[in-house]
């Protein structure tokens, strides 16, 4: 290794160092949380808010979370090893996107203009800041699996589709209201579509109206 590093420009060096411990923090950060739900991997984790052993919430976010922090995982190693081919001379190809990173890169040119400035990366979920106030996380794994959550006047709200029953909602998707209640998806949402898409649809909605007509 040092004599790899020896020929490596210093800049070079430090980017390789700085997303090898990236990696370690995340696979340390999935740990701590595969630890507070009981579980040894992420999917144990859905199995068990399958059933009923973990509750639904935080217990289907924590499951997002862990997959999610996975992919990231995978996705800087992805980006270690094009930094040490562009550092060892080889062609300078654009840097590897996959994940939640390839995610926020194709909504950027999309997104609402009340969220166009705010949006943020994070290891396990993208984050929205309206202008209004409103402020939103969202997990999205696969157009079918997410959880957004947002709060709006003091409030929060969440839109999900965590595999849990509930009486009266014969829709996957449905809302946790601030006051308990959980009801059906009251908007359109392409699920068979591409993962931006759903989040892009969703924020949309949240645009036009922050309880998504609920209120």
């Amino acid at each position: 290794m040092r004599a790899f590093f020896e020929n490596v420009d210093p800049r070079a060096a430090t980017a390789i160092s700085d997303v090898s411990r990236r990696m370690f923090d995340l696979r340390e950060r999935c740990k701590r949380l595969l630890g507070e739900t009981g579980c040894g991997e992420a999917d144990e984790i859905l199995a068990a808010v399958r059933e009923g052993s973990l509750p639904e919430h935080p217990g289907y976010d924590a499951w997002l979370a862990a997959r999610l922090l996975g992919d990231r995982e995978r996705a800087l190693q992805a980006t270690l090893q094009w930094r040490c081919l562009i550092a060892n001379g080889g062609k300078r190809l654009p840097p590897p996107r996959s994940g939640l990173a390839a995610l926020a890169y194709a909504m950027r040119p999309m997104l609402p203009p009340v969220f166009a400035g705010g949006m943020r990366l994070h290891p396990d979920a993208i984050s929205f800041s309206g202008e209004s106030g409103i402020q939103v996380l969202v997990r999205a794994l696969t157009p079918q699996a997410w959880s957004f959550e947002w709060h709006w006047a003091g409030e929060a709200w969440r839109l999900d589709t965590a595999p849990v029953t509930h009486p009266g909602v014969d829709s996957v998707a449905h809302v946790h209201r601030p006051d308990g209640s959980v009801v059906a998806n009251p908007i359109s949402l392409p699920l068979m579509g591409e993962t931006p898409a759903v989040v892009l649809a969703f924020l949309q909605a949240l645009a036009h109206s922050p309880t998504l007509g609920l209120d």
